[in-house]
């Protein structure tokens, strides 16, 4: 039986740790705003409107990106923006540092009395129940909570722990790192106290079980000669769930990954990948091996808009603002196309041009597929991308760090690397246009605008009269903004620091 190990680091922080690997908890005095981690949750209103404490300092904190995801869900829900004991995953700091956390689950907590206190706990824990869905869904690993409930509510904070306990050790799944960042001393000693008698009584089971084993096993313990072990014939496993062996006339896939639905696939597609990542550079560069094949099998056929049409589109007032004051003459007779700022606006982008018939076997595109696509392409062909586009290394991430960090995490922002390859994986030249809201010295914009990416392929063939033929003459051209959210107020860039675009979208011809 699994036990806990309990480790004191320091009068403000206590380790919890499960032998078996499945859970580390930690409980410390601190900011929970400060916390680096995959998601903090904060504790607030079922309005989502800030009322001071915990969810104003986090808002204060995250800035105006995280503000705006918060108001406009208000806007649409008021009173329901998020009911009692439900919780909602914000994207957190728009140029996040590595240190600020990726996401924000707001949960609103219940309010306690006494005649009501069983309903109380029923949503403390459905606080916890949603929060780490919304973590799993979103495959995060580390998770940090503030007492929930515990301040204004006036949730018991033994209570309140145990509910905590109880929660993580049922629902936690994969998230294999919780935290519980507390504001003043006497929550967490409390929190403390709870998880450390939860601790031991777990590690008393566990010595009784221990000692009931050793007992039995000396009694059977009796001589005996092992037989002989046949070897095992090699088997092929499926590249994607890597648990299935795959029948002699299949290459790749097993037969129940080969019935996934196209866009649960290329889900599972991008979880591999990420958690390749996760171990090593090279790790993720063979799994980019292994999958490699799959793309063969889901081939794209990419017809991209090209025309405003008033009756399927929606344009983009901000951006327009950008392409009519900052851009270049020739791009002011586009429409620029509003497009979800999720994080994945990039991807977003090409995925609304194609519409519905962007795949051979009738599926919708989706941005995972795309962003799983564009890893491999630029993984395995990483080198070649860099001599391509060796003009642009002054504005070039490190590739290494920037695909393990970002560029295989589902919704994190795209970077200048993404723009290399996507015209190869969806046969399109691709022409930016970048505000010259900063002036002429702007270094992004001297490398971006204007600049056009193309096919890998057609670039080797250019120098190549044999491949030429090989290329498919029929490539279409698709012009992609770099814009922003927020409309800049003239004179705005000078007062504060420079403009800095945190939005794609596309830009359409007028007819």
């Amino acid at each position: 039986m699994s036990a806990i190990n309990i480790k004191e680091v320091n009068e403000n922080c206590m380790h919890f740790t499960f032998t078996n690997g499945s859970l580390d908890v930690v409980i410390r005095l601190g900011d929970l705003s400060q916390e680096s981690c995959d998601a903090i949750v904060n504790s607030t209103n079922s309005s989502l409107v800030p009322d001071g404490g915990l969810d104003a300092i986090i808002h204060e904190k995250m800035g105006q990106f995280f503000t705006d995801q918060v108001v406009a869900v208000h806007k649409d829900m008021q009173v329901n923006s998020c009911p009692i004991g439900q919780s909602r995953i914000f994207i957190g700091k728009f140029n996040r540092e590595p240190n600020d956390p990726r996401f924000v689950i707001s949960t609103a907590g219940p309010i306690y009395t006494e005649p009501e206190k069983e309903r109380a706990g029923f949503l403390l824990q459905s606080c916890y129940y949603t929060s780490l869905a919304l973590a799993n869904i979103y495959q995060l690993t580390s998770i940090a909570y503030p007492a929930i409930s515990c301040g204004a509510n006036h949730f018991p904070p033994d209570e309140a722990a145990r509910v905590a306990i109880d929660s993580i050790r049922r629902f936690s799944y994969n998230i294999k790192d919780v935290r519980f960042v507390l504001w003043d001393r006497a929550t967490y000693d409390v929190f403390v106290q709870e998880w450390t008698d939860y601790a031991q009584q777990v590690n008393k089971d566990a010595n009784k079980t221990d000692q009931m084993n050793d007992d039995t096993s000396e009694q059977l313990k009796k001589p005996k000669i092992p037989p002989p072990v046949p070897p095992k014939p090699s088997a092929r496993y499926c590249v994607l769930c890597k648990q299935q062996k795959i029948p002699a006339d299949r290459e790749t896939l097993c037969l129940d990954c080969s019935q996934l639905i196209r866009s649960e696939l290329f889900r599972k597609f991008l979880s591999n990948l990420r958690i390749a990542s996760e171990k090593s550079y090279d790790e993720l560069v063979h799994e980019c091996q292994l999958l490699q094949p799959i793309l063969k099998l889901y081939s794209l056929i990419y017809t991209p808009a090209k025309v405003f049409d008033p009756s399927i589109h929606m344009r983009d007032p901000i951006s327009e603002h950008y392409v009519q004051q900052y851009c270049d003459k020739h791009f002011r007779n586009s429409i620029p196309l509003s497009i979800a700022g999720d994080g994945n606006c990039f991807y977003n982008t090409f995925v609304k041009l194609a519409g519905n018939a962007s795949t051979t076997d009738g599926s919708t595109l989706t941005p995972i597929e795309l962003r799983a696509r564009n890893v491999v392409e630029l993984v395995l062909n990483t080198d070649v991308y860099r001599s391509q586009y060796d003009r642009l290394s002054p504005i070039l991430d490190k590739f290494e760090d920037y695909v393990r960090r970002e560029m295989v995490r589902d919704t994190n922002y795209a970077a200048v690397w993404d723009l290399l390859s996507i015209p190869t994986i969806l046969n399109i030249h691709l022409t930016c246009a970048y505000p010259k809201v900063n002036g002429p010295d702007d270094l992004n914009c001297q490398y971006l605008n204007n600049a056009q990416f193309i096919p890998l392929v057609e670039h080797h063939a250019a120098n190549n009269q044999e491949k030429k033929s090989e290329t498919s003459s029929i490539v279409q051209n698709v012009r992609l903004l770099f814009s922003n959210c927020h409309r800049l107020n003239n004179g705005l860039s000078k007062e504060k620091r420079e403009w800095v675009p945190n939005h794609f979208v596309p830009l359409l011809n007028m007819s």
